[in-house]
């Protein structure tokens, strides 16, 4: 206990002033959602501003923003083990930590927002059986899909500790690494094609199919969210290791891998992009008249015209300042691209989600906001939090960047 004791003091004591203070706020968000996540489970959903309008709290912009950021990890792992792009592989480790986190703490979020979370097996368990016993219920597919990858992930977060330094000296060990890591590719391939399905149905079809809702009605959002998840989900794994490397002061990856995934970020936001104002003409032409409305009158309230525009923006900059090489060879130009391509990703939720349950069912109506309590903000800032914390504890302790490890083996 004593020799515990003293190795806490040494590590707290090995730390600057800025990380202990960063810590410390970590630390604190992270106590503060154990307080009100403990409020929200016991004495239920009450200390929430959800309503009958808005029927998900904050927390679903969470799990939907995660989900589809935390794409970035298969697109990643598609390209490195399929399509052989060796120049990621320095990054590959941290993919598929931030997309483990990522999943992780959306199912976590998912217990805030179900509301009784003993009741959460329901959804693996109760397709909504339509005709000839076919399932009807896409929160089944969703539910089953994410699951699924997420042990696909654990799969892949395996090699990681493994290859630890005492842990590698273990024989055993030492050959489940090798082997698991041979067959990264399997994983790679079945997180791919799962991956695939929850992205669009989680992002986009759950909401597509709403004939009701004329903001969100439109059978070509299954496979926008899908370009998005690509898209947006590369700049956020590439901007996690960079904002790492500059904490720790060290090359943990190299430059020219930090551009190629920069690179294939930006070139999916042309897809997208392209993708997306087809979407919103197609919307205002053909879907929303069906609803006898007009798409202009769908973009007032708070989360309206602004919010579109702001995630039209967004996803335009990464197009110039990820691919053309001038821009993208600067740090400053490929970070300030790197944070548009996250941002597109956090607006383009915040607009379906807030946006969508905002609009009235009816003309005459008014439109409604939403005002989250002290306890959603604190629960989501709280899992951000988190993953901060795991994510320095692997940079910390684990190889979790194999150039890092390479260099310092070679320097011993």
């Amino acid at each position: 206990m004593k020799s515990a004791i003293e190795f806490c003091k040494n590590e707290w004591n090995s730390y600057t002033r800025k990380t202990k203070i960063a810590l410390c706020v970590l630390l604190g968000l992270v106590a503060l959602f154990a307080i009100f996540a403990i409020q929200i489970l016991f004495w239920g959903l009450g200390y929430t501003d959800m309503n009958n309008v808005f029927a998900m709290g904050i927390w679903i912009i969470g799990d939907l923003g995660l989900v589809a950021l935390g794409g970035g990890a298969f697109f990643s792992g598609f390209l490195l083990y399929i399509f052989r792009k060796d120049d990621l592989e320095p990054l590959i480790n941290s993919t598929v930590l931030i997309g483990f986190m990522c999943y992780l703490f959306t199912f976590i979020l998912l217990v805030f927002d179900i509301g009784q979370p003993l009741r959460a097996w329901f959804g693996y368990t109760y397709p909504n059986w339509g005709l000839h016993l076919m399932p009807k219920s896409m929160l089944t597919e969703v539910v089953w899909c994410l699951t699924l990858y997420f042990c696909v992930l654990c799969v892949e977060l395996i090699p990681i500790p493994l290859k630890h330094k005492v842990v590698d000296k273990i024989p055993f060990f030492h050959y489940l690494g090798h082997y698991l890591h041979r067959l990264m590719w399997i994983m790679a391939a079945v997180g791919t094609f799962l991956s695939f399905f929850h992205q669009g149905s989680l992002g986009g079809g759950m909401w597509g199919v709403l004939y009701g809702k004329p903001g969100w009605f439109h059978p070509h959002f299954f496979f926008l969210a899908i370009v998005l998840a690509t898209a947006g989900g590369t700049s956020f794994m590439t901007l996690w290791p960079y904002v790492a490397s500059k904490i720790m002061k060290k090359e943990i990856v190299p430059m020219s891998s930090f551009q190629a995934l920069a690179k294939v970020s930006g070139f999916m936001f042309i897809f997208y992009l392209s993708y997306r104002i087809f979407v919103v003409y197609t919307l205002s032409t053909v879907y929303v008249p069906m609803a006898d409305r007009s798409f202009i009158d769908l973009l007032g309230g708070y989360y309206g015209l602004w919010m579109l525009s702001l995630e039209l923006i967004f996803s335009a900059i990464p197009i110039v300042l990820l691919l053309v090489p001038k821009f993208r060879e600067q740090e400053k130009f490929m970070v300030a691209g790197l944070i548009s391509g996250v941002l597109a990703v956090l607006f383009h939720k915040l607009f379906v989600v807030l946006n969508g349950f905002s609009i009235p069912n009816f003309a005459w109506r008014p439109f409604m906001g939403y005002n989250p309590t002290i306890q959603e903000w604190f629960v989501m800032a709280g899992a951000l939090a988190c993953m901060a914390l795991i994510y320095m504890w692997f940079a910390k302790y684990m190889p979790l960047f194999p150039h890092l490890h390479k260099h310092e083996h070679h320097e011993a």
